[in-house]
């Protein structure tokens, strides 16, 4: 459903019992209805509370073209980096990993009829130049969105964290259509406010298409004695139409998908969490190549002499650490993020 003849509130007829959204019902024909779940918005808040961290559509390319067609669209919003060339997937026959992990595309396979699937995670989002221009040609290109996911960022754990997340679910925060949603524990929480490796709480049921996540991502990325928290909510397609609003105003559905997020209001700079993300990445590879190769590095300046060229001559090799791999276009228009403050 990529997209309305009329506004799709004015259809609203009921309230999804699990979910908690609206629901709008159409008519297919021949007696048959369609039943559409709505995401719900909350305009009291700045539309800049929350970014896009996840967004996949689908398209089918003009007459003759092809999904090259796609990757020439899509490279006027975004570096898409090395394209390499993969299998299946998702059933389609065919597909490609964009740029160090920023996404994939699929396309081919004769039950797909011409359609492409695009997909952009967290990487590839923050490379994103423009989403008012992209919305707008998904939108007059008839894309469907078929996953977005909204997050907002608290550095200092100030008042976004595991406890706040536990609470808020305890006390109804997060009730949906009146009932109290599924919640599943991952990670450390054996050690509760002690873990070093980090805790989410998922929120939700993911086969009903929303599900929201409360994650220690300071500590996901290495630091353990990291504040960094992170609430997001991710929504599929399943019965459900996802607006191309959503990429220009993602404040306003963070708040709107729980009563517990309608408090959130400090605006959110992708700017400031990639270079937090490359920060705590480059500290932690740091830290692992001293543990691994620290004393190798003491030797080899007592036989050099205290020659550091000769030494980084000797063990520097091309390419990046895996930890830090995923921020390389970053760290390609700007190396010294690794140790600079975010901006």
């Amino acid at each position: 459903m990529a997209g309305w003849t009329t506004n799709p509130q004015e259809l609203v007829s009921g309230v999804d019992q699990e979910t908690g959204e609206p629901v709008a019902v159409t008519s297919l024909g021949m007696g048959r209805l369609r039943a559409t779940r709505l995401l719900e918005r909350d305009e009291s808040v700045s539309p800049a509370i929350a970014f896009i961290d996840a967004l996949a559509f689908s398209i089918t390319p003009p007459r003759g073209e092809t999904y090259a067609w796609v990757l020439a669209q899509m490279s006027q919003f975004l570096d898409l980096g090395p394209i390499e060339p993969r299998g299946g997937l998702f059933g389609f026959q065919r597909s490609a990993r964009l740029g160090d992990g920023a996404g994939v595309m699929a396309w081919g396979g004769e039950s797909q009829k011409g359609v492409v699937y695009f997909s952009l995670m967290g990487q590839g989002c923050a490379r994103v130049q423009d989403w008012q221009r992209l919305a707008l040609w998904l939108e007059q290109n008839k894309a469907t969105i078929k996953r977005a996911d909204v997050a907002h960022d608290d550095f200092d754990g100030a008042y976004v964290s595991i406890d706040w997340a536990v609470g808020q679910y305890h006390s109804g925060g997060f009730n949906a259509g009146g009932r109290k949603p599924r919640a599943e524990c991952l990670g450390d929480w054996l050690d509760g406010n002690e873990s070093t490796h980090g805790r989410t709480l998922g929120i939700g049921n993911r086969q009903s298409g929303k599900y929201a996540r409360c994650y220690e991502k300071g500590k996901q990325l290495g630091d353990g004695a990291s504040l960094w928290t992170r609430i997001e909510v991710e929504w599929r397609a399943q019965d459900r139409y996802i607006p191309y609003d959503i990429l220009l105003r993602p404040g306003y559905y963070l708040a709107g998908a729980y009563p517990c997020l309608a408090f959130v209001s400090a605006e959110q700079s992708v700017i400031k969490t990639v270079s937090k993300s490359v920060q705590v990445s480059f500290e932690r590879a740091v830290e692992n190549a001293k543990q691994h190769c620290g004393k190798l590095v003491n030797l080899m300046l007592r036989v050099y002499v205290g020659d550091c060229g000769e030494v980084v001559h000797r063990l520097v090799r091309d390419g990046l650490p895996g930890r830090v791999a995923p921020y390389s276009y970053h760290l390609t228009a700007d190396p010294s993020v690794c140790i600079g403050e975010a901006a």
